[in-house]
């Protein structure tokens, strides 16, 4: 049975799909049932879509099946209005970007020469590919004359990761296809490349296939969120908005388990909320100053910025007195749960369970202080998610009650549109 989806797949005038699979099936030698049982589903054009499921639901097949890393057993994949079902695999392959978990470096070649894969294999000068090298390293935030001549090796599993996104930019492909990209990495630093990554989607616009097994990246990471059951079956295919607010089924609803409230602070960025302000002193500011500022703050410690406006340090009264005669950059304690406004109130939350004074520091892109992030600020974020939601309920309630109940012009009976209309 087709599995349709909220896009009319199949309409062929939706000039915004980048990616339409039709019927898309996939049986393996040996197996007696499909592993993708025609899966149909438009994907649009500049868009995350996330196939989230249980394991072995076929998610990572249906992505493979997209560059014929595993070629289909029926069905289409139409790739902007083009049908690549039968095309040669190989030049479809270098029109997508491709990153997983693995990374799959070349361990034998320099960090530039793994950048430069596809770039060589479609025959571009040597000088457009050293430039477009340098352009991907520093987009991914890794300065291409510190790392461009070091091996897979030699960098963390952070920084390969990065590289990995930069070698699927490579020759600047429309579409990325993305298989657990930052499962094996610890969460911290999951977190952060998560975040770094939106920051850089939101600058190259790519169409993007994302798997995962986790609800929560999910959640975070998509425009769309494709909650598979087996055999690729779509249980829902929508916003994580709507997908928390209006789980199609019960399937759903196990799947997104519980803490529903809390999910959705990854759908709210640091820099949608007002940021609440903190006592802060600046590396030319005297003892004194900061002794001041504490005396008439509800708060335990200021914050010292740098010439640049950088955090450098918490101080409390204690550090001071320790540290009399010292400069203030030289006293209390690093400040460490720092994020950018790009970053979910999720990930505020999480830094702010380890913070030493129950706050996360919000910085710039270049790292300047902008304010702080407490818990009673995410408490008014979650009451006012629950209250849009629950108004977004009842308003579709309501319309979805007149409509059913409202008279029709032409007499018919309001189920759809009247015999002989477009």
């Amino acid at each position: 049975m087709t599995q349709t989806t909220n896009s009319t797949p199949g309409s062929g005038t939706d000039s915004s799909v980048m990616i339409r699979l039709e019927g898309l099936t996939k049986r393996f030698p040996g197996q007696k049932v499909n592993a993708v049982d025609a899966l149909t589903m438009d994907i649009h054009e500049g868009e995350i879509v996330v196939l989230v499921g249980p394991s072995g639901c076929g998610k990572t097949t249906t992505m493979k099946m997209i560059n014929r890393i595993i070629e289909p057993s029926s069905g289409h994949i139409i790739l902007k209005d083009q049908d690549v079902t039968t095309t040669n695999a190989d030049d479809l392959r270098r029109q997508i970007g491709y990153v997983i978990q693995q990374v799959g470096l070349f361990p034998h070649m320099t960090i530039g020469e793994n950048i430069a894969t596809v770039p060589k294999l479609l025959g571009w000068s040597a000088e457009r590919v050293r430039t477009r090298v340098d352009e991907l390293m520093s987009m991914v935030n890794m300065d291409p004359d510190e790392y461009r001549d070091r091996y897979p090796k030699q960098l963390s599993g952070g920084q390969q990761q990065r590289i990995g996104v930069a070698r699927a930019l490579g020759a600047d492909p429309s579409v990325m296809l993305m298989d657990e990209p930052f499962g094996a990495i610890d969460p911290i630093t999951r977190d952060r490349l998560q975040n770094e990554f939106l920051r850089l989607q939101s600058e190259v616009r790519k169409t993007i296939v994302f798997v995962t097994h986790d609800i929560d990246e999910a959640i975070k990471m998509g425009d769309r969120i494709a909650i598979l059951q087996e055999g690729s079956r779509i249980a829902q295919y929508d916003t994580p908005e709507r997908i928390l607010t209006a789980p199609a089924n019960d399937f759903v609803k196990d799947f997104i388990g519980s803490g529903a409230s809390l999910k959705r602070l990854n759908l709210s960025r640091v820099g949608e909320i007002e940021l609440g302000s903190w006592p802060t002193v600046t590396n030319e500011d005297t003892h004194e100053r900061a002794h001041e500022l504490l005396a008439n703050s509800k708060h335990s410690a200021v914050l010292v910025l740098d010439e640049e406006r950088r955090p450098v340090r918490w101080a409390g009264a204690d550090d001071l007195r320790r540290g009399a005669g010292e400069r203030l950059d030289q006293v209390g304690s690093v400040p460490q749960a720092v994020i950018e406004p790009r970053a979910t109130l999720s990930d505020a939350l999480n830094e702010l369970v380890a913070a030493r004074y129950a706050v996360t520091v919000v910085v710039d892109e270049h790292g300047r202080y902008q304010g702080v992030v407490d818990i009673d600020q995410i408490n008014e974020a979650i009451r006012t998610m629950r209250s849009s939601a629950v108004a977004e309920a009842r308003t579709e309630f309501t319309s979805d009650d007149a409509a059913t109940a409202a008279p029709v012009k032409d007499g018919s009976s309001g189920a759809g549109p009247a015999e002989g209309s477009s």
